[in-house]
């Protein structure tokens, strides 16, 4: 038995303005860009703005501060639709931050500033139940605005599944100071807010403060879920063990995966299915010949088995990694 992540939080595996066609954000705007050293630079005074469609996520940017500001310059991102725009702003040049994040969930949107990318401060928040349909940034300096780092995620909460009701989480950083404790609802679910991505790991307590289970150190992320298995199966592709801290990413729409079983015992009747987010076909075959939905097999103790993966991209999914699913392992 082990506590096996089951969904990374990155709803973009990629940086979207590092990876997208300029025609995607660009507009009239004046962009460079360094695939190398992953920075976006932002030359004219004005926008680069992208279609936004997700209800729920976490965005996380790392900038460069301006050296100098004078009135009127300004650096932002923003939210919205053809009706309203907002999100965090810099106007001063000892008030600038190196990280912005904005959280929106249940309908309202939090806005987020830092200066080292751990420590967050919450600069206030807006009830917004129209839908948002584009996101942006915008500058007027005579600097560059250079974007060094942009991510998204599905969550500001790392959930963890499959313990009973009334099941203790204590969740710890690297340094064993304990940061939150949560309970497990009926649900056998348990979600704990991310201040921040952080080193970090989980100790189990039932109700009477029992230890039941502490997991290794864990790379914590927005949005992550993991769940306590009853299986001890590794799961490889490409010739490496996919792992908590290193999901795997499929890079071709016709994949296989190897599904191994390292426990001391052998599993029969194994039904392994896809669960997604995403509106891509996703389905499984043993052969490489008849796709469906879900495939049944044995593993004997200590045996591997290839599973072939087959991906039918949506028309409106242009992400170009293939990678928000998880396998689904019951018997």
């Amino acid at each position: 038995m082990k506590l096996i992540k089951v969904k990374d939080g990155l709803l973009e595996v990629e940086n979207f303005f590092l990876t997208s066609s300029f025609s995607d954000f660009a507009g009239s705007a004046n962009v460079a860009r360094d695939i190398n050293t992953g920075k976006l630079e932002l030359i004219s005074n004005n926008k680069i703005e992208r279609k936004f469609n997700y209800s729920e996520f976490v965005i996380e940017l790392e900038k460069e501060n301006f050296s100098n500001m004078v009135t009127d310059d300004y650096s932002m991102i923003y939210l919205g639709n053809d009706k309203y725009t907002f999100g965090i702003r810099d106007k001063k040049q000892g008030e600038q931050h190196k990280f912005w994040k904005l959280i929106k969930q249940d309908n309202y949107v939090q806005a987020y500033v830092s200066d080292d990318g751990v420590n967050y401060t919450n600069i206030g928040g807006i009830n917004f139940t129209d839908l948002i349909t584009k996101q942006g940034l915008q500058k007027c300096s005579n600097e560059n605005f250079v974007l060094d780092n942009y991510k998204v995620y599905g969550s500001p909460y790392v959930t963890v599944q499959n313990f009973p009701e009334n099941t203790v989480c204590e969740l710890y950083d690297s340094n064993n100071n304990l940061l939150k404790t949560r309970t497990f609802n009926n649900d056998l679910e348990c979600k704990v807010f991310l201040d921040g991505n952080i080193q970090g790991y989980f100790i189990f307590k039932d109700s009477s403060g029992n230890q039941i289970y502490k997991s290794d150190m864990l790379n914590l992320k927005y949005g992550d879920v993991y769940v306590f298995s009853k299986y001890e199966l590794e799961v490889i592709y490409n010739g490496l063990v996919v792992t908590n801290t290193s999901p795997g990413v499929l890079k071709d729409l016709d994949e296989s995966i190897t599904i191994k079983n390292i426990d001391t015992k052998g599993y029969t009747g194994l039904k392994i299915g896809i669960q997604t987010a995403s509106d891509d076909l996703i389905q499984l075959s043993l052969d490489d010949q008849t796709y469906s939905d879900t495939v049944a097999l044995d593993l004997l103790q200590g045996k591997s088995k290839d599973v072939f993966v087959k991906i039918t991209k949506n028309v409106d999914n242009h992400n170009f990694s293939v990678r928000d699913f998880q396998l689904v392992i019951d018997e």
